[in-house]
């Protein structure tokens, strides 16, 4: 049986496994670490791959050393030599001396980006939104739309960022900037070029492939980890470039400045005041980082413990929550309590579809009516309301009020109401949104709350004096009418249709909650 490799024999081997250049920018890297214990120059100047495994050893402890050679490996992108020194540590029975990483180190390894300064998004970038107001709350609320298509990408989120040490709302926050979580995308593409008759750009984060541009090749597909890991390590190139550019900023800094630099390039920054004079509506880095601080606040956290998979990859022990926790209770109260609502309850127009009066009577015996017809839905309307944070009842009261679950008295044909232009159970408009999934299915569901999500932050953006359950009420308005035609809470229903869209809805949401939801 051969002999038991050492630590120092397995740094020896990927020391050896590095041409002559990967080599010289390895010692290079190491010489430019930030923190102590420093590495001083002539201690690798000249040096065989021996004497350098043992500085690394004498320097940083054995553990350290092997903590030192991945980062280091990334950092100058030898990621087959990073993916062999992990085998090999493997194989080498070696997993101990990986030292746990305390909780946060991903997310701070490239600097904290809550403690990052902002301005949050310019008004040009606002109007995206047709947001009346900028700022860092006009960031929050553009993230606060993403959420709920944010979360079918947040698997691959997740794993990409724990493989490149990028804190998961950061790169949350670069896709709701880049692609508004896929929304603006026509088959994973983006910004048509009419002179070249072709796309150029791609995939949720958006890479430049314009050969005159940024050139890039794509890997994987559009939605993939592949992709991310792809994007990322574009980032975190532009990160070290901003470092070692700018050495004297703070670390906080050069990830802002390297935020930047990731949509303009680095040869556009060239001052941390000025650092987006040169980004798209001149607020690039500040709207993703209040756009990753919203998410960061909202759970997208990891604590995390460095450890050497099975399949010789660096990974990481984590426990992520991609949104707001939606545990039964949760789910129903991070938008505020229905049932905390005031509610006038159905206007006689409204009622008079069943004879039922007006009222929170009349509401009550119309959610009643569909009830039977709404049980065959009951598993895909929990499922989007998991998904989105909304009350499955809230879900359930839209469902009653657009199309009397699906009742084919409520006007729909084939799926389709309001003389063809609103779509499903939710009645989704084709003026506005592209239906996405078949009318009674739970991607049109999810849609349906994406954007009712949408409405709610627009509002709380719009008044934000206003209590949760008021917000929410006025979100609800805004689903039927448009955020832009709430002017005020006395005078919610002003516009909506038959003037109590949301004090019907809500009167119906209590009533499924008090039966089933």
């Amino acid at each position: 049986m051969p002999p038991k490799k050492t630590v120092r024999n397995v740094l020896v081997d990927m020391l050896d496994d590095l041409d002559k250049m990967q080599l010289k920018k390895f010692c290079g890297a190491i010489l430019d670490r930030e923190g102590e214990p420093k590495v001083k120059r002539q201690m690798l100047d000249d040096k065989d791959c021996e004497d350098i495994a043992t500085v690394l050893i004498t320097t940083f402890t054995e553990s350290g050393a092997i903590e030192v050679a991945l980062e280091t490996l990334e950092i100058i992108r030898c990621n087959a030599q990073k993916e062999r020194l992990v085998k090999d540590l493997r194989e080498a029975s070696l997993n101990s001396v990986s030292s746990e990483v305390p909780p946060n180190s991903v997310s701070i390894r490239y600097g904290d980006i809550m403690k990052v300064e902002t301005t949050g998004a310019s008004k040009l970038t606002a109007q995206q939104d047709q947001l009346k107001y900028s700022g860092v709350t006009a960031s929050n609320a553009m993230a606060e739309t993403d959420l709920a298509d944010m979360n079918n990408y947040k698997s691959n989120i997740i794993k990409a960022a724990q493989q490149k040490g990028v804190d998961p709302a950061l790169v949350a926050a670069l896709i709701s900037r880049s692609s508004r979580a896929g929304r603006t995308l026509t088959d994973g593409k983006g910004c048509y070029n009419e002179m070249r008759g072709a796309y150029d750009t791609f995939g949720l984060l958006q890479l430049d492939v314009n050969p005159n541009g940024g050139g890039h090749k794509p890997k994987g597909t559009w939605d993939s980890e592949e992709h991310l890991c792809q994007a990322l390590d574009i980032l975190l190139y532009f990160i070290i470039r901003i470092k070692n550019t700018f050495p004297e900023w703070t670390k906080e800094q050069q990830l802002k400045g390297g935020i930047a630099a990731y949509h303009s390039g680095d040869g556009n920054i060239h001052s941390y005041e000025a650092v987006d004079a040169k980004t798209a509506c001149g607020d690039y880095s500040n709207d993703v980082v209040a756009r990753a601080q919203w998410y960061k606040s909202e759970g997208w956290k990891s604590r995390n413990r460095l450890r050497i998979l099975d399949r010789g990859k660096l990974s990481y022990n984590s426990h992520v929550a991609v949104s707001r926790p939606l545990e039964e209770e949760s789910g129903k109260m991070s938008y505020g309590n229905i049932m905390n609502v005031q509610t006038s309850g159905a206007s006689a127009a409204t009622g008079s579809q069943d004879g039922a009066g007006s009222g929170v009577g009349a509401s009550h015996t119309m959610a009643q009516t569909d009830a039977g017809r709404m049980g065959k839905y009951t598993s895909i309307i929990k499922g989007a309301a998991r998904s989105s944070g909304i009350d499955a009842a809230l879900i359930a009261a839209i469902i009653s009020r657009e199309s009397r679950a699906g009742s084919p008295y409520a006007g729909i044909v084939n799926g389709w109401g309001d003389n063809g232009n609103a779509w499903g159970l939710m009645q989704v408009d084709k003026r506005w949104h592209t239906p996405q999934g078949a009318w009674d299915s739970e991607e049109h569901l999810r849609q349906g709350a994406g954007i009712l999500v949408g409405c709610i932050g627009e509002i709380r953006g719009k008044f934000p004096n206003w209590t949760k359950e008021q917000q929410l009420k006025g979100g609800i308005a805004a689903y039927n009418m448009g955020a832009s035609r709430v002017d005020s809470y006395d005078q919610v229903d002003a516009n909506t249709t038959g003037r109590d869209y949301s004090n019907d809805v809500v009167a119906r949401a209590q009533w499924y909650r008090n039966n089933g939801f």
